[in-house]
């Protein structure tokens, strides 16, 4: 085998999903060290600069690529991923956050081991994470009917790009990861391997840019594009394994992706899509039942803040809305400035920032049974709602369980007991910026928590959210530690 065809083969763009698919390959992260440390060789000095010379890069680089080699025969080849880094790194636009590049990643043995297994965990986790995608997406695309299917296609795409988005943070080369991840799912999904390199370069067609975040319209405008030619050449029913279609739906929508009100659905998507030969339901019976089943203490670590860094992932989330953007900009500032003062969260407050949110005079608690995804979800209605939703918000805000679960549920609650007649799911994410700005907490990313599927009957979904919610105040807190590194004087800061 020659020096070249040895790199390719540990190449992390050239992985397959059957390669990295963390069901066909155990992987136990607390043995990582141990296994790194009894495989990797002899640490080579840090890099030096001679002049213009990168004194001992080859030595460096030969020593990357024999690690990786080794972990690929113990763990199998998906642990090549270990080293391809955020940015410019030794593989450019990868998504582990840990191991850069050779010049800049090797420091004393001890020190650079550890980054090696911390890296090697971060790559399986985001595996595990796309797998975990990918199964949640089943329900969506278990239709037999194309115009279903399409939608379902679009959401799932969405959610992906933007996934991939945030993990690679958009620098350089990070579209490269984003078509592999699509590669993925459409492997996953059964679409012929000879389909996938045509579906994706016509669905993208140079629009994404190292970088370059891309906007909500063109994340939206690829989903739909890769939604159609999918469902045109692909198999008609790809997930359909003796299971009736699934009726799961997004609760939030990115702004220009069809929803039931829209005006610009396609006339065969206006229909309520609710099945008609399925069984009444009601979506707050079941969110009830299921929030007194997720053990909320544990479903997500401790935070403390302050925690904020440059950015505000709400707020840039909410200014790329091109309907109703200027009302919810103003809400929000609403919002932020009470957190300032403290204070429980109340109905009053939630609806004093939904007047400001729909410009009405009054944001009155619904006083009927409502529903909503053209009828997909229904919320019943009795006289003691509006009391038990109240005793729900006061949960928000007490000391326990951790912050980020009360944060995820107090989302949940909004959107499943559906207050308002108009803009809950506005609503929904106003409350948890307020849960979370009160004590400090100022997500500097947002959208992959803005643009999950929410099923009140998912009680694993509202576990995850919950951790998805605190791995995002994790990440806001290590980005801006990077950013701005602690003083020495005041180690808080």
């Amino acid at each position: 085998m020659t020096t070249h065809d040895s790199r390719q083969l540990i190449h992390p763009r050239l992985l397959s999903w059957a390669d990295v698919d963390p069901a066909r390959h155990p992987f136990d992260a607390d043995e990582a060290l141990h296994v790194v440390r009894s495989l990797a060789p002899p640490v080579p000095p840090p890099l030096v600069w001679a002049g213009y010379e990168l004194v001992g890069k080859d030595e460096a680089d030969k020593w990357r690529e024999t690690v990786t080699h080794a972990l690929a025969t113990r763990y199998g080849r998906w642990a090549c991923g270990w080293c391809w880094g955020t940015g410019e790194g030794d593989h450019d636009g990868g998504p582990v956050d840990g191991w850069c590049c050779a010049s800049d990643s090797i420091s004393s043995p001890d020190e650079t081991l550890a980054l090696v297994a911390a890296s090697l965990v971060d790559w399986r986790g985001w595996l595990e994470d796309l797998a975990e995608r990918f199964e949640r997406f089943r329900p969506l695309l278990d239709s037999a009917q194309p115009d279903d299917l399409v939608v379902g296609w679009e959401v799932a795409v969405g959610q992906l790009v933007t996934a991939t988005v945030d993990r690679t943070r958009g620098e350089s080369g990070w579209y490269n990861h984003c078509e592999q991840v699509l590669t993925w799912f459409l492997t996953f999904a059964g679409l012929p391997p000879e389909q996938h390199s045509t579906l994706i370069t016509h669905a993208i067609g140079g629009r994404f840019h190292s970088w370059v975040e891309p906007s909500v319209t063109e994340v939206a405008d690829v989903a739909g594009r890769l939604a159609q030619e999918v469902v045109a050449h692909g198999p008609a029913d790809p997930f359909s394994r003796g299971r009736q279609p699934g009726d799961d739906w997004p609760d939030t929508w990115p702004q220009d992706w069809p929803s039931p009100r829209a005006t610009n659905l396609p006339s065969w998507a206006r229909q309520s899509r609710r099945r008609k030969d399925s069984p009444p339901d009601d979506d707050l019976s079941a969110w009830h039942r299921i929030r007194e089943r997720v053990d909320w203490r544990t479903a997500s670590g401790p935070v403390s803040g302050p925690v904020r860094g440059d950015r505000d992932g709400i707020a840039e989330y909410v200014a790329q809305r091109v309907d109703g953007g200027t009302e919810l900009s103003a809400a929000l500032a609403e919002v932020r400035q009470e957190a300032v003062d403290g204070g429980p969260l109340t109905f009053a407050r939630l609806a004093r920032w939904q007047r400001t949110v729909l410009g009405v005079p009054e944001a009155k608690f619904r006083t009927s049974p409502a529903s909503a995804k053209g009828g997909r979800e229904r919320y019943y209605w009795r006289s003691d709602l509006p009391e038990l939703f109240e005793q729900c918000l006061a949960e928000a805000t007490d000391d326990e369980p951790p912050l980020p679960s009360r944060a995820a549920r107090v989302y949940l609650d909004v959107a499943f007991f559906h207050p308002f007649d108009d803009g809950n799911a506005r609503a929904a994410m106003l409350a948890l910026y307020y849960v979370l700005a009160r004590e400090g907490v100022v997500l500097d990313r947002a959208t992959p928590l803005l643009m999950t599927v929410r099923q009140a009957h998912d009680a694993l979904g509202a576990a995850g959210l919950a951790g998805l919610t605190g791995k995002l105040i994790g990440a806001t807190r290590d980005r801006a530690r990077t950013s701005h590194p602690p003083d020495v004087d005041n180690p808080s800061r």
